[in-house]
């Protein structure tokens, strides 16, 4: 059907709604409305766990001994105003928590059995917040984390650790941050812009540095400025252990990444009469090229010993690398220590594509030769030199050959009766044969590739290649800790008005991976005493060894219900009430803490 060309159509009219269903509809929502506002608080397990785990280590009344406050003027203690941070860490959010809504995310729970005292969560505004960060600064952020930290073994019947992971990150700010008129305190932290591992190079950060035990568990955390080098970190790292264990240091293994091999560092570290132990991976720069210069004798030799999977708890999914390992002792920078080099077989792929990417760079550089053009032969001989000599490393070789090119063309301008002889243009041109792989290039490559070494200052009686480098796979705990500190969608990004409470509420977001960390190693601990491993994975599956994260998403399948006086317990999948007992087992929850 054809229609009118300034047809406009009909605007369809919804179908009108009677007086009466509105009303009824309109009575019926109210009471909705007034059931809600009378319904019981539902708090998230999780939190109760968390919470029972801060009061255990008596975190409220350190905090409140340590800050300068005055009960007069503080609506709440900063000891409950800091709980709640951290505690909200653990909160399931979509989006970002702001510093200002916390009292948003506490909605509907009953923050009483969090801290110890009713609170409506309408109250918690950022004005208790801001000054509440301000005195935990001041008191000092590193020694109350530290003296928390060093407790948790003690207070939760947990074995001796003298394994130490040192690691740092970035963390990314937004906001100007101008730096202060005035030369700042040494102390404070300055927002700068530095090598950004969250790849914001756009953006002014902080650092921070973290020290875990073999566990994983927070020992030590340190805020520092936005360029903070690795080996200044390090430096900084080892005085500040020696101030905290004394006497004691030297039982410690302290394991760093390759910035702690610094000539300075290592001399402070070993010219003390019983130095720590370290284990860190030689960097291809380090002490005269040491680490290439032991490959090429472990190469030469060939005596490598099988080490097989060296690997904590092997997946057994046949995934796992080999190693083959051989030791040699040196001199370095004066001092007697030990080198561990490794040889892997979980290589091929990585080798595989380095060569495919020097391949296809090589193959550019070629096509960019290959398409000059050279008014003189002198010139592209030149320019050959000058391509040999910047691919003297490659893993490619070429034939190359100067071509001489002669054309002739007409003169420029109308022809004349008497035509003008033509233009002879000589030009010289590079041409290449067939690319070919050098051999003993790709062979060191290789070698390199599948190996790396290992300095410590362990005596090879005491630890063997074996338990050295299964000491060093232990970092990825500080990595997985980091992740977990990035994880929290309080400190995922960070903007406050001042550097200092960024560096307070660092301090607390580290408290977070702590309890993370406790979570972790007792659920694990517990878990490895059963006779066989619970089905509380999904699909009843056998719990293993699970991380914190698993725990958690098990325990947010039950909630605290509080009606006034009564609690009760509730599941959110019921065939899971039965196992309540024995998951409040795994994670030691103790009734009594609150």
């Amino acid at each position: 059907m054809t229609r009118p060309k300034n047809y406009i159509p009909k605007k369809r009219e919804r179908p009108k709604i009677s007086i009466q269903k509105m009303n009824a509809f309109r009575l019926e929502f109210d009471q909705i409305l007034k059931k809600s506002k009378e319904s019981s608080k539902i708090t998230p397990f999780p939190l109760i766990i968390i919470a029972s785990y801060l009061n255990r280590l008596h975190f409220k009344e350190i905090i409140n001994s340590r800050v300068r406050w005055d009960r007069d003027q503080w609506k709440f203690s900063p000891g409950v105003l800091a709980q709640l941070m951290i505690i909200a860490a653990f909160i399931p959010a979509i989006k970002k928590i702001a510093l200002s809504r916390i009292g948003e995310a506490y909605s509907g729970m009953d923050l009483e059995v969090l801290v110890g005292e009713p609170i409506n969560p309408e109250e918690l505004t950022d004005d208790l917040f801001a000054p509440m960060l301000d005195r935990i600064e001041e008191a000092g952020c590193q020694s109350i984390l530290c003296s928390v930290a060093l407790t948790v073994r003690a207070i939760f019947n947990l074995p001796p650790n003298y394994i130490l992971h040192s690691d740092t990150s970035s963390h990314v700010l937004y906001g100007d941050y101008e730096p202060p008129e005035c030369t700042p305190d040494p102390s404070c932290i300055l927002p700068t812009y530095g090598h950004s591992k969250d790849k914001r190079n756009d953006l002014k950060q902080i650092m921070t540095g973290m020290v875990t035990d073999g566990d994983g568990l927070i020992r030590f955390s340190q805020v520092l400025n936005g360029n903070t080098a690795d080996c200044e970190y390090n430096r900084m790292m080892i005085q500040t252990l020696y101030e905290i264990y004394g006497d004691e240091f030297y039982k410690y293994v302290y394991i760093a990444d390759s910035k702690l091999l610094n000539k300075k560092i290592l001399l402070d570290i070993l010219s003390i009469e019983k130095p720590v132990k370290i284990i860190s991976r030689i960097p291809e720069s380090f002490s005269n090229k040491l680490a290439n210069k032991i490959r090429i004798l472990a190469y030469m030799g060939q005596e490598w010993q099988p080490l097989g999977i060296c690997c904590e708890h092997p997946a057994g999914k046949g995934k796992e690398p080999e190693y083959w390992a051989q030791t040699f002792q040196r001199h370095v920078f004066g001092v007697n220590m030990w080198i561990h080099i490794y040889k892997s077989s979980d290589v091929e792929h990585r080798l595989q594509a380095k060569i495919k990417n020097a391949c296809e760079e090589y193959e550019s550089d070629l096509k960019v030769l290959e398409e000059k053009t050279f008014a003189c032969e002198p010139d592209a001989r030149s320019e050959i030199d000058s391509f040999i000599k910047s691919h003297s490393k490659s893993l490619f070789k070429v034939n190359l050959s100067i071509v001489k090119s002669i054309n002739e063309k007409n003169q420029v301008g109308r022809p004349s009766k008497t035509p003008k002889p033509k233009k002879i243009e000589v030009t010289w041109k590079i041409t290449s044969d067939q690319i070919l792989e050098i051999k003993e290039m790709i062979e060191q490559l290789h070698q390199k590739e599948e190996s790396f070494c290992l300095l410590t200052n362990i005596d090879p009686d005491s630890l063997g290649s074996r338990d050295i480098l299964l000491l060093y796979k232990g970092q990825r705990k500080v990595e997985q800790n980091f992740s977990i500190l990035k994880m929290p969608l309080l400190a995922s990004t960070i903007f406050l008005e001042k550097p200092e409470r960024i560096e307070a509420m660092m301090t607390l977001m580290y408290f977070s991976v702590l309890i993370h960390g406790i979570l972790q190693v007792i659920s694990r601990i517990r878990i490895a005493a059963c006779d066989e491993p619970p089905r509380l994975g999904p699909e009843n599956r056998p719990l293993i060894r699970p991380r914190s994260d698993t725990m958690l998403s098990i325990l947010a399948l039950f909630e605290l219900v509080s009606d006034g006086d009564r609690l009760s317990i509730r599941c959110k999948m019921k065939e899971r009430m039965s196992q309540v007992n024995l998951i409040l087992h795994i994670v030691d929850f103790d009734p009594t803490s609150f």
